[in-house]
């Protein structure tokens, strides 16, 4: 804990694509007053990106790299404009540079959000002293979300994010889940398949990282589902017993890009009587369901629970 009671270290949100990560980041900058940056080892920002993608920074001239680039963000030292990406209502190539600075000048940095850096945990945790936000989403429900936005793999392209995820070796303990999931991973074969294998792999990682922390996991279902609760919850395993959310805290986002005002809509509320199909059954056929769920069983975790079903004990299978 700092000197006046408040938890050090920086706020680090993760997630596979799609899960949720800049909603999550939103509330939490919006209720503690502060910025959650925008994905600063995405190429927009970062010059060494490729190099960092899906990577654990095992190795010594890596991580230091890293952990110089990151400490000059969290410093403020790199004030690069699509770092602030979620916190501007306007577009970025709109929004004027003496605004950009106004931001930098006068908001705290609370801490950062990636989505391709989940095999980093043990890294950020050693070398950041970061509180880990890890965000989970049904598989089923990001393959869609990633199916209705065809440019989500342009940074690098498809074909070079599914060999960089496959080739790259884990810093990892000894944990049945992952290697069965790594191995599933390398004889996929659809494109299905191989996003299905990836979020297996990426969630068997998670969970035996943070297991082996005591830190929880976080479902985006919750969030949707009883908002202000699930809001508590994260606040309180963060050591923010005191936070007073305000309605929109959680469901009016910060930036046009962001469509997701969750729970405002009575189409939205059909998911307490539609449950979690709701966000793919437009996009994903009966037989795409069958092949993603497959592989998640084959790689050794069990049925994703809904927010109806008690929540696992942190580290349990979900």
């Amino acid at each position: 804990m700092s000197e006046n009671g408040r938890p050090q270290g920086p706020i680090v949100v993760l997630g596979f694509g799609r899960s949720g990560t800049t909603w999550l980041s939103d509330i939490i900058s919006k209720s503690l007053g502060g910025l959650i940056l925008f994905e600063p080892l995405h190429p927009r920002t970062c010059s060494f990106a490729a190099d960092v993608c899906y990577a654990s920074l095992s190795d010594r001239e890596s991580s230091q790299r890293a952990g110089a680039y990151l400490a000059a963000v969290l410093a403020k030292e790199n004030r690069h404009p699509w770092l602030l990406r979620n916190h501007v209502f306007t577009p970025l190539d709109e929004v004027s540079s003496e605004f950009i600075e106004a931001i930098w000048s006068e908001c705290r940095v609370l801490g950062f959000k990636e989505i391709r850096a989940n095999f980093m945990i043990p890294w950020l945790r050693e070398n950041l002293n970061a509180r880990i936000v890890f965000l989970v989403r049904h598989p089923c429900a990001v393959i869609a979300s990633i199916r209705r936005r065809p440019n989500f793999w342009n940074e690098f392209g498809w074909d070079a994010h599914w060999r960089m995820f496959v080739e790259r070796p884990l810093a990892t303990p000894a944990d049945a889940a992952v290697g069965t999931a790594q191995r599933i991973a390398r004889r996929a074969r659809s494109d299905l398949q191989k996003q299905a294998a990836m979020w297996a792999v990426t969630y068997a990682f998670a969970q035996a990282e943070l297991r082996s922390g005591a830190v929880p996991m976080f479902h985006y279902e919750d969030f949707y589902a009883q908002p202000f609760a699930a809001a508590r919850n994260l606040f309180a395993c963060l050591g923010y017993s005191d936070i007073h959310m305000h309605p929109s805290h959680l469901f009016v986002p910060s930036m046009t890009t962001m469509r997701t005002v969750h729970g405002l809509t009575a189409t939205e509320s059909d998911y307490v009587r539609r449950g979690e199909a709701m966000f793919w059954e437009d996009v994903l056929s009966e037989g795409d369901v069958r092949e993603i769920m497959a592989v998640v069983a084959d790689s050794g975790i069990d049925a994703y629970t809904t927010p109806a079903s008690p929540r696992p004990e942190m580290g349990a299978r979900a």
